[in-house]
Formats: structure tokens, C-alpha cells, sequence
């Protein structure tokens, strides 16, 4: 069900609430004469409309700030893919490259102004149980005729129009949905966000963004939102400070696609990052390469306690590489060999194992 949908469902109901309670205080007035026993059930009813009417004007305020940041990402593809086509002709000198580009993002802008957005998620398990622990988000969208929009047709597109970090905050929007779908039973779940600095760094959309993690803030324990390293490298004053005011509201984040162990990672937990992600290649690598890299990997485990940061081992593909990750002290991992991402609705009833945990 869309925005637009449960909107119109909340404002229905709302109404035929209300009329229901103004056509039994009439027809009861009439016939009980005014009679105090009367007044006192009926105020009861009216006591119930109006938390009604306050629960739906939440979940609206909500609704709305749902679609205004949609509106938001449709305005900025709709303003930037006219630039697109004249940008990468004097880039490339190629009009039929442009023309692609452009015909690409143009299906990525029609998917997000007709709601066309599915949330896919993929586990994050425990190495020792192979149970469920936490999700990582991913957006697919559809074409009008229902099928999927690959991601190979259109990001490379995006890259190149400096719009990825659009694409990726639609995974905030159905992240949020998905959270209240599986109710308050489930704190222990989180979803990992992939969010470019782009966001964090566009002043209009960042306070688009900040009001609508304010009015979800009963979820910062459970959205964690993932950068990769050369990312967090690259932040300037301006992103670490709107990082800070992200952080400051509860989020945690994640770090990935690190090439060594011998990081900041103090400076790292002072901003707030509580897991850092690390190719199985790598940690493999590194625990197959001496008795020095084992010390490395030894200091990094310590380093990242010490910091309360968790590491996971993500790209996991065989069974034959989980008993030597785990003894390199890995708890938590992530790969094909789990699972691959798949439609949201096909972990329900993961989530609801973790309401029958708690």
C-alpha cells in the first residue's frame, strides 16, 4: 500500500468515526431526554474520536513528510536530467551515451514519482547460530510494465549525473516503513541504510531529512546508516557537522568497504559509528598471510572492543570459510551463502522471531 493510500484509509476512517459519534449523540439525546448516563457515555465516545483524530493526524504528519521528500527527489531528478544530456556531450563528445543516460535516469524519476520503489533486504547473521540478527537495506524499482529496473541500467548513470545519493534515500523511506510494519516487538532488529554524503551535505534536503529522523526517532536504535570509507574520508567540515547533528538524534552508523585494519577507529567511535563491514577476501587474506597478520588481525579485534565497534564479515559465499572466520574472533557476518536480498515481505518471519525473543 502506498502513501497515498493510507492516507486516504486514516482520513476515512477518521470521518466515519466521527460521523458514527455525531449521529448516536443526536439519536441518543432524542431518546434518552438528555439524560446524564447518556451524556457521560457519549462524551466517552467522543473522548475515543478524538484520540482517533490525533493518532491519524500523526501517522499523516508522517505520511506527508514521506511524500514531500519523494516530491523533493522527483523535483531534483526532474531539474537535473535536463542538465544531463548537455553535461556528458561536452564531457564525452557522445550524444548517444547522453541520450542513454538520460533515458536511465528519466526511468529512475518515473519510478519515484509513481511509488515504484520495493524494499529488498539481505540478513546479517550470527557466525555461530547462522540466526537472523539485523537486515541491509536495498531499493529496487519497477518499470511501468512491472518489472525490475536492474541496478547495472541505471547506476552507472547516476554516478555520472552526481545523483546516487538520491537513489540511495529512498531505502530511508520503506527502511521506516518496513520498522512500523513489524511493530514495537522488535526493537532488537535494526536496517542497515547505505546513504551517500550527498544528502548530509545538501543543505535544503538535509533539513528535509533531520525532520523526518525527529519524527522517527522512536527508530534510532533501530536505522543504522552505512558510509563507505572513502566517503567518511572525503567529509568536509560541513558534513561532519550535519553527521554530528544526525548522531546527536540517536542514529548510529556503519563504515565498509575498508582496504586496511590500521584505521582511526577511536575517531571513528566518537562520531558515532558503532560497525564497521569487512570483505571476507580481506579478513581471509589477512589471517592466511603469517603469524604477523594474525597478530594484525588479533590488535584490530581488541582495538574495535575497546571502541565498541562490532565488525562484520560481509561476502560471504562458501561454508568452507566460516569456521576459519570465525576463529578469527568474526561474530557477525553477511553474503550469498545467507541469503541474497529479497523482496521485504520474505523476512516477516524473521521479524517475527525477534518479537518472540524479546
Amino acid at each position: 500500500m502506498n502513501l497515498r493510500q493510507k492516507s486516504s484509509r486514516y482520513s476515512a476512517g477518521v470521518l466515519f468515526f466521527a460521523a458514527v459519534t455525531g449521529v448516536v449523540l443526536v439519536i441518543s439525546s432524542i431518546v434518552s431526554g438528555f439524560k446524564t448516563s447518556f451524556e457521560i457515555w457519549l462524551a466517552c465516545g467522543l473522548v475515543a474520536s478524538l484520540i482517533l483524530h490525533a493518532r491519524a493526524g500523526f501517522a499523516l504528519s508522517r505520511a506527508q513528510q514521506e511524500i514531500d521528500l519523494l516530491r523533493g527527489l522527483v523535483q531534483k531528478f526532474h531539474s537535473e536530467t535536463k542538465k544531463v544530456r548537455l553535461s556528458l556531450v561536452k564531457k564525452t563528445n557522445n550524444a548517444e551515451a547522453a541520450n542513454e543516460d538520460a533515458t536511465s535516469l528519466n526511468r529512475v524519476k518515473e519510478a519515484i514519482e509513481n511509488d515504484r520503489i520495493d524494499l529488498y533486504l539481505q540478513p546479517i547473521v550470527s557466525l555461530k547460530t547462522q540466526s537472523v540478527c539485523y537486515f541491509e537495506a536495498f531499493s529496487r524499482l519497477r518499470n511501468c510494465d512491472g518489472s525490475i529496473l536492474q541496478p547495472t541500467d541505471y547506476l552507472e548513470a547516476a554516478e555520472r549525473a552526481n545523483q546516487i545519493g538520491l537513489i540511495d534515500n529512498m531505502i530511508l523511506l520503506r527502511a521506516v516503513q518496513a520498522l512500523r510494519q513489524i511493530g514495537k516487538g522488535n526493537r532488537e532488529c535494526r536496517i542497515f541504510c547505505n546513504i551517500s554524503p550527498a544528502t548530509i551535505f545538501d543543505r535544503e534536503f538535509f533539513i528535509q531529512f533531520t525532520d523526518y529522523l525527529d519524527a522517527n526517532k522512536d527508530l534510532s536504535q533501530q536505522l543504522v546508516f552505512e558510509f563507505t570509507y572513502p566517503a567518511t574520508e572525503m567529509m568536509n567540515r560541513t558534513v561532519e557537522q550535519n553527521l554530528a547533528a544526525v548522531a546527536e538524534r540517536g542514529y548510529a552508523f556503519s563504515v565498509d568497504h575498508i582496504r586496511r585494519f590500521d584505521l582511526d577507529w577511536a575517531a571513528l567511535s566518537a562520531k558515532n559509528f558503532k560497525f564497521v563491514k569487512a570483505s571476507s577476501a580481506l579478513l581471509l587474506g589477512e589471517g592466511e598471510a603469517g603469524r604477523f597478520s594474525k597478530e594484525r588481525l588479533l590488535d584490530l579485534m581488541a582495538r574495535l572492543r575497546e571502541n565498541d565497534i562490532e565488525l562484520i564479515a560481509e561476502k560471504i559465499e562458501f561454508e568452507g570459510h566460516l569456521p576459519l572466520i570465525r576463529n578469527l574472533g568474526v561474530e557477525l557476518g553477511q553474503g550469498a551463502l545467507f541469503g541474497s536480498p529479497r523482496p521485504a515481505r520474505s523476512y516477516m518471519s524473521s521479524f517475527q522471531s525477534f518479537a518472540k525473543a524479546s
